[in-house]
């Protein structure tokens, strides 16, 4: 729940709109209670503009608009803070007499830029890996390394997409903490790379994806289900996966999968794939279903 007093700011409270995923900062100005209340409601920012005396939505005339993804508050409850998706083709206060102006020629892993912590080890049931954390605007993935990652030429690479239901408490209603379990043990004895892709739910976050699985129990496949909550059937974005590829200098893989996706966007990257490796594992009765739509309508190869 957000609570400002508007009254006791004079009607206006600061409002600071970042940009997800590279932090960039696009629009500095104003709130009233009005706004903020339209913002929270359409999940689409709104300001306030001084000059019109009206609620003004960034993008009005450009086609841009600003997709909220969270609203913070301050820890004295006076400045606003919108973590914000653009959805359009021109972002105002970002041109080249803007203070918000970026060259956007610069390489995709500068333009898309993460926080990195160190490397550290981490020994695990699994083995002894080595770690290193990157930090997505909301989101933080993982790199686990075995302790020759540096060594090798063509490293086994795979990259998991986070399921907490599975990977954390055992799900049967999927495959994914069996293709973790199976990448980790591989990784451990013949060296390389898993990237745990903080995506929950094809990125459709853990509450919808609640949501999704209730559905499917009235009926709904995988797919129909995110089409129902209003989501693409994969809302996944791997812009983050392919900055942690560079930063970890990975020019040739060995890759993990079986969505024809995520090869596409390593072999985009510039990224050599010397041999796919099937992630096969046993399917039971609860997770029969989700395997085969995979198969048969996201193309999967199983």
């Amino acid at each position: 729940m957000i609570d400002i007093d508007f009254y006791k700011m004079d009607g206006l409270v600061p409002a600071v709109a970042q940009e997800y995923g590279s932090n960039e900062v696009l629009m500095v100005g104003f709130m009233n209670q009005e706004a903020l209340a339209l913002t929270l409601k359409t999940k689409i920012a709104h300001y306030f503009s001084r000059s019109k005396n009206r609620i003004w939505k960034k993008g009005e005339t450009s086609g841009n608009i600003q997709k909220v993804v969270d609203v913070k508050v301050d820890c004295d409850a006076d400045t606003i803070l919108l973590i914000i998706e653009q959805v359009g083709n021109v972002a105002c206060h970002t041109g080249a007499k803007s203070c918000f102006f970026n060259s956007f020629e610069e390489p995709e892993i500068k333009r898309y830029p993460l926080i990195k912590s160190g490397i550290a080890d981490l020994p695990t049931r699994y083995g002894k890996f080595k770690v290193k954390a990157y930090k997505d605007g909301c989101q933080e993935h993982l790199a686990i390394m075995s302790q020759d990652f540096f060594t090798l030429e063509e490293p086994i690479v795979r990259i998991h997409s986070e399921c907490l239901t599975g990977d954390t408490i055992g799900s049967l209603k999927c495959d994914c903490s069996n293709q973790l379990d199976l990448a980790l043990k591989r990784i451990a004895k013949e060296g390389g790379l898993v990237i745990y892709h903080r995506q929950e739910g094809r990125n459709i976050g853990l509450v919808n994806k609640i949501n999704a699985y209730k559905l499917q129990d009235a009926g709904y496949n995988t797919i129909q289900a995110n089409l129902e909550l209003g989501f693409k059937e994969d809302e996944r974005d791997y812009r983050a996966v392919g900055v942690i590829l560079k930063d970890l200098k990975i020019s040739k893989v060995k890759l993990v999968t079986n969505n024809p996706t995520k090869i596409a966007f390593v072999e985009e990257l510039g990224i050599e794939i010397t041999e796919r490796i099937p992630s096969i594992t046993a399917r039971n009765e609860h997770n029969e279903k989700y395997i085969q739509v995979k198969k048969e309508q996201m193309g999967h190869m199983l």
